[in-house]
Order: structure tokens, then C-alpha cells, then sequence
């Protein structure tokens, strides 16, 4: 059996709005997780992150609309010079829009200090602001 991580602290956990229309990239605020990068990469407790995907509706994207979700890394909180850790596009379907979703993951051994989610909305999506994506850390 594998570790389980779901412990919460309010300090590492980051809830933004999603993109407000088409082809707009909204990044969430970062996850600072204090600790200088060796040449060993950065040391934190063991824990994993929780990315939370919100449920989009047939509104914010239609079918064939795409929304592309990652989670990135910097060495500066400006992340200026951004690692993608992890990507996935999702598109909607069925008159549906998109379902929730989550993701979990290790932080990887060379991650820079900030951590920050990313949803980029694809061509003819509507505004999705009404609803939040979520980036935790869990200990």
C-alpha cells in the first residue's frame, strides 16, 4: 500500500478563477516552497500536490473547446523562465462541456522553489470565471 497524502495547510493551498474567454491564459497564484534549490533540487517533506479541475459547462466549453491545463515550476516568482512539470488538454464533449477533474503528484527531486497551475482556454470557449481551479499541497 502507497502513502497517502491528505493533509492540509491553508498556507498551501491556492484557489483562482478561471479563464474569462477565448484563447486567455490564467495563471494561479503560486505555491512558494521556501527552500533554496541545491544541486540536488529543492528539499521538502515528503507530500504530494492536488490539482483540482473545476466541471466546465457546455457555455464556457462547447463541444470540440478545449481548455489546457499544467502545473509549473520557477526558480523566481515572476516564473519568468517556467519548467512545465505536468500538461493535459481537455476538450468538451456531448453538449456536455468538461467534467471535473483532479491530479495528483509527487514534486519532482530537481522542482524550483515557486509551483503554480495554468489554464489556457482554446478558440471559441466563453468566459469560465464563475469557477476556480485549485493547486494544493498535501503532507
Amino acid at each position: 500500500m502507497g502513502d497517502t497524502y491528505n493533509v492540509r495547510d491553508e498556507s498551501f493551498i491556492k484557489s483562482d478563477a478561471m479563464p474569462n474567454g477565448a484563447s486567455t491564459t490564467k495563471a494561479g497564484t503560486a505555491l512558494d516552497l521556501g527552500n533554496a534549490l541545491t544541486a540536488r533540487g529543492v528539499r521538502v517533506a515528503e507530500c504530494e500536490l492536488l490539482f483540482t479541475m473545476p466541471a466546465l459547462t457546455a457555455t464556457m466549453a462547447p463541444d470540440t473547446r478545449t481548455m489546457t491545463y499544467s502545473i509549473e515550476s520557477s526558480a523566481t516568482s515572476t516564473f519568468d523562465s517556467a519548467t512545465t512539470l505536468w500538461s493535459l488538454q481537455k476538450a468538451g464533449a456531448g453538449s456536455a462541456g468538461i467534467a471535473a477533474d483532479t491530479f495528483r503528484m509527487k514534486i519532482p527531486s530537481n522542482c524550483d522553489r515557486y509551483i503554480r497551475a495554468k489554464a489556457v482556454s482554446g478558440a471559441s470557449t466563453t468566459d469560465a470565471s464563475a469557477v476556480s481551479m485549485k493547486l494544493e499541497l498535501l503532507f
